[in-house]
C-alpha cells in the first residue's frame, strides 16, 4: 500500500510538471512579440555593457510604434538619462530631410532639378545639376577636403542652395519641414536643446578603456549634413511620411561621438531606427540583428567580455605564427597558462571569453581562432569591436 502511495505521489508531481511545462509552452507561444521585445532587449544592453552602444533603439511596423527603448544615459557626467526629446547628431540621415524640401521646392517651380548648381551658387563654377547632388553624381570641378565625403559635399551644397533660393536660414527651412509632419525636435541650430553628449570609448590615457567625452564640433565647418539632430520619434515620422522609399543609411560622425542607422523595408512595411551618443558605428550590426529577429531568424550575439573558465589545454593549440600579409605578423604566445599576443613591441594578455575566443583588456578587440576540417586551428580572426574581422592565415605552430 505504501509503494502504491509513493507511486501515486510521483506520478501526481510528473502530471502537474507536464502541465507547467504545457502551460508555459502555451504562453510563450501566445507572446511571440514579447519574445522579440525580449530579445532586442538583450542584445541592446550587451553592446551597452560592452560601451560600444549608448542611445535609442526604435521600430515601427505600419507606422505604429511596435518597439521603443533606450539605453545607457544622454550625458554621463550629470547622469542624464535619455527622453523622447533628447536629440542626436544624424549624419547622413540629413539626407532624407534635405532631399525632401530640395524636391518641394521644385515642386514649387522654385528651380528645376535639371538645372546647374552654378546657376543659383556661380562661386562653384560646376557642371553638376542639381538632380546630380541629389544622386551623388560627383566631379573634379567641386573641390573638396579629402576628409568629406562626397555625400557631405553634396548635401552641404543643397543646404547653401535652400539657403540661397529661399532668401531663409537653414534653421529657418527646417522648421517649415517640421511643422506639416509636427516634429518635435529636428533642427540644425537652437537654443536649450536636448542633445545628447558624444562620447568616444578607448584606451586615450594609457590606463584601459575609458570613456571621452567627444570635442565639440564648430558648427560652420559641419554645417549642413553633419550639424542636423533629431530624434527617433521625429525620424520615425519622416520616414512614415516617405513610406514608399526604401531606407538603409548608417554611419559615424568622426569627431562628434555619434553613430546611427536607419532602415525602412516598404515590403513589410517595418521601420529600425538606432541612434546612439558613441562613435562606435555599430548601429549597423545593431539594427541587422533587429531584422533578423523580427523575422524570427537567428542572429548573432557579441560575447560579453568577462572571463571564460577555459581548458588550459586548449592553449598549447592556439599558441604560433599568424601571418595576413607581409605587413601584419601576429604571434600568439602560450605562457604560465595564458595567452599572449605579440603586436609590434607590444605584448598584450589574451582573456579567454570563450573556448576559442580572447579579448585584449587594454583595447575592445578580440581574437578568435578556427579550426579547419582536420579540426586543428588554421586561422584567426582579429575583431576589431565588431562581430566579423579579418581572417589571419596561421603560418606555423
Amino acid at each position: 500500500m505504501k509503494k502504491l502511495k509513493n507511486k501515486l505521489i510521483y506520478f501526481s508531481i510528473l502530471i502537474i510538471s507536464f502541465l507547467a511545462c504545457k502551460t508555459e509552452t502555451k504562453t510563450e507561444n501566445e507572446n511571440p512579440e514579447q519574445l522579440k521585445t525580449e530579445k532586442i532587449d538583450s542584445l541592446a544592453n550587451r553592446y551597452l555593457e560592452l560601451n560600444r552602444f549608448s542611445g535609442v533603439v526604435l521600430v515601427t511596423k505600419k507606422d505604429t510604434i511596435f518597439y521603443s527603448n533606450n539605453f545607457g544615459l544622454a550625458d554621463y557626467e550629470n547622469k542624464t538619462p535619455f527622453s523622447n526629446k533628447t536629440s542626436f547628431k544624424i549624419g547622413k540621415i540629413s539626407e532624407i530631410i534635405i532631399g525632401s524640401i530640395i524636391r518641394e521646392m521644385a515642386i514649387k517651380d522654385k528651380f528645376q532639378l535639371s538645372d546647374n548648381i552654378s546657376k543659383y551658387l556661380p562661386e562653384l563654377k560646376s557642371d553638376l545639376t542639381i538632380n546630380d547632388l541629389l544622386n551623388h553624381k560627383q566631379n573634379s570641378t567641386i573641390e573638396s577636403s579629402d576628409k568629406i565625403e562626397e555625400s557631405d559635399l553634396d548635401y552641404n551644397t543643397l543646404g547653401l542652395l535652400i539657403e540661397k533660393i529661399s532668401g531663409k536660414s537653414f534653421q529657418e527651412n527646417i522648421e517649415e519641414y517640421g511643422k506639416d509632419l509636427e516634429l518635435e525636435n529636428t533642427y540644425f541650430e537652437k537654443t536649450n536643446s536636448a542633445l545628447a553628449v558624444g562620447y568616444l570609448y578607448h584606451n586615450y590615457q594609457g590606463n584601459g578603456l575609458e570613456l571621452q567625452t567627444s570635442p565639440v564640433s564648430n558648427s560652420e565647418e559641419t554645417f549642413k549634413n553633419d550639424g542636423l539632430k533629431s530624434t527617433a520619434n521625429d525620424l520615425a515620422k519622416i520616414i512614415s511620411s516617405n513610406s514608399v522609399s526604401e531606407l538603409d543609411i548608417d554611419g559615424y560622425l568622426e569627431n562628434d561621438g555619434f553613430s546611427y542607422s536607419i532602415v525602412n523595408n516598404p515590403q513589410n512595411k517595418t521601420s529600425i531606427i538606432v541612434l546612439s551618443n558613441r562613435k562606435h558605428p555599430v548601429a549597423k550590426e545593431i539594427s541587422n540583428s533587429i531584422a533578423l529577429i523580427l523575422e524570427d531568424k537567428e542572429y548573432r550575439i557579441p560575447l560579453a567580455r568577462k572571463q571564460f573558465d577555459i581548458n588550459k589545454k586548449l592553449l598549447k593549440e592556439y599558441s604560433g605564427s599568424y601571418s595576413m600579409n607581409e605587413n601584419m605578423n601576429l604571434e600568439v604566445l602560450n605562457e604560465n597558462d595564458s595567452l599572449f599576443v605579440m603586436m609590434g613591441p607590444n605584448k598584450i594578455h589574451l582573456i579567454p571569453q570563450s573556448e576559442n575566443q580572447f579579448y585584449m583588456e587594454q583595447m575592445d578587440a578580440s581574437m578568435r581562432f578556427l579550426r579547419g576540417t582536420n579540426n586543428k586551428v588554421e586561422e584567426v580572426i582579429l575583431l576589431d569591436g565588431f562581430l566579423d574581422g579579418n581572417k589571419i592565415k596561421r603560418t606555423k605552430k
